[in-house]
């Protein structure tokens, strides 16, 4: 996928290479009430009529930024990055092999179970198989990948020889499916491919699926493989017309992301509206594959 998130986890809702993220630890923490904030990041200072607004599900707009955001971390889920979920409600986590060992199967259904355990909304866990080429863990499939708790397969289904046979089977195993903004569009909306990707501020690429009918989700490359901050790039994407952004990297990143995100809706340059509509595309995705 152009290595988009070089990942590609709604509701649902996720890089190689350069992309760093998630990378499952050899002990993961159950959460428990004992856990403190990260001081690194805190969350935004509620302010302005929009913080009393519900959107979609009853969600509240901190929620709903939350859920526009696919975020990884590199080393181990410490007590500190559940409570920085907990607080921020990450909608999407994208896990791909860093530069420790993530292969083993168990360490990572195990850091999505605890991940989803901190969520009041449902969490999307997404990786790229090419991303663990080389591995023996986990299976390169969309069968395999669904056993460790994924949810959304990021393959590059541009590079498919039958785009619409490529998505198909990765509907088959219980998965959301991903293709690049260069797809044929028609055989994808036709193929009901749930993620399309794009790069950071391209507007055609946003808009085209769309004009066509596409009732998907429009999501970003990885924002931390290119050169401008991704806080301001994720707000200038959205508003442009994407659904949700990726930050595969650092968990200070998408914290200030997302505050960036919610001062752009207090200050009206990023329409409630428009957050609001993409939150119901990744609702409306929890109705198929989500666990």
């Amino acid at each position: 996928m152009r290595r988009a998130v070089s990942l590609l986890s709604i509701l649902v809702l996720a890089g190689c290479g350069s992309r760093v993220a998630a990378t499952s630890p050899s002990v993961t923490p159950k959460p428990t009430a004992e856990f403190t904030a990260s001081p690194a990041a805190p969350a935004p200072a509620a302010g302005g009529k929009q913080d009393g607004v519900l959107g979609p599900a009853g969600m509240t707009l901190q929620q709903e930024i939350g859920a526009v955001i696919m975020a990884g971390f590199t080393g181990p889920l410490t007590p500190a990055v559940l409570e920085d979920w907990r607080r921020h409600q990450f909608g999407g986590l994208i896990i791909v092999p860093g530069s420790r060992d993530a292969a083993d199967p168990g360490a990572i259904r195990q850091l999505i179970q605890s991940v989803r355990a901190v969520m009041l909304h449902p969490l999307m866990a997404a990786t790229d198989p090419d991303d663990w080429a080389g591995q023996s863990e986990p299976a390169t499939t969309s069968r395999g990948l669904k056993a460790l708790g994924f949810d959304i397969n990021l393959a590059p289904v541009a590079d498919a020889h039958d785009v619409t046979a490529a998505i198909a089977a990765i509907h088959a195993t219980g998965m959301y499916a991903a293709a690049q903004d260069s797809t044929d569009v028609l055989a994808m909306i036709a193929a009901h491919v749930e993620f399309v990707v794009v790069g950071h501020l391209n507007v055609p690429s946003i808009a085209v699926p769309k004009d066509l009918g596409y009732q998907g989700v429009v999501i970003s490359d990885d924002l931390q493989m290119g050169a401008s901050p991704p806080p301001a790039v994720a707000v200038q994407f959205l508003k442009n017309g994407g659904d949700m952004v990726i930050v595969s990297r650092e968990i200070a990143v998408a914290d200030a992301t997302y505050a960036a995100i919610y001062a752009a809706v207090l200050n009206g340059s990023y329409p409630r509206a428009h957050l609001d509509a993409s939150v119901k595309r990744l609702l409306s995705l929890s109705l198929r594959y989500m666990p």
